[in-house]
């Protein structure tokens, strides 16, 4: 398998995983007083994210975004896509900004950041679709 492949595969792969965990979260969402797991990249802290040295190091945090931004996509009323015109490389950015400012917060909280601050420019109908 080649390199572009197996990341390619990875990323299928990490979507799934996401969008299933949140789908099967909807029911019970989190335990009574709010709390639930994180794994992989999201339980990691922003500083852990800021030392990772290059694109090789940062591609299960790519992975992860990737899941996650589908699976919120999956599971929100009304919601296309939540990064609305961003590529991976600007989510990406954008996410390299919050870490360098928040480098306490969780890789997860930022991306929970992210979702909530672009909730009101996010994508409710695939481009050039409109409502009927």
């Amino acid at each position: 398998m080649t390199c572009f492949h197996h990341q390619k595969f990875a990323a299928v792969t990490a979507a799934l995983i996401c969008t299933l965990s949140v789908a099967a979260m909807d029911a019970a969402a989190a335990d009574r007083d709010g709390n639930y797991a994180v794994w992989g990249p999201g339980a990691r802290s922003c500083h852990t994210y800021n030392q990772a040295p290059g694109e090789q190091e940062r591609i299960p945090y790519r992975n992860y975004v990737m899941g996650y931004l589908t699976a919120y996509n999956a599971v929100s009323a009304e919601t296309y896509a939540i990064s609305a015109d961003m590529n991976l490389d600007a989510v990406m950015a954008w996410m390299d900004d919050y870490c360098g400012q928040k480098p306490m917060h969780s890789f997860e909280q930022a991306l929970i950041d992210f979702t909530s601050g672009h909730f009101d420019k996010r994508y409710k109908l695939p481009p050039g679709r409109s409502s009927r």
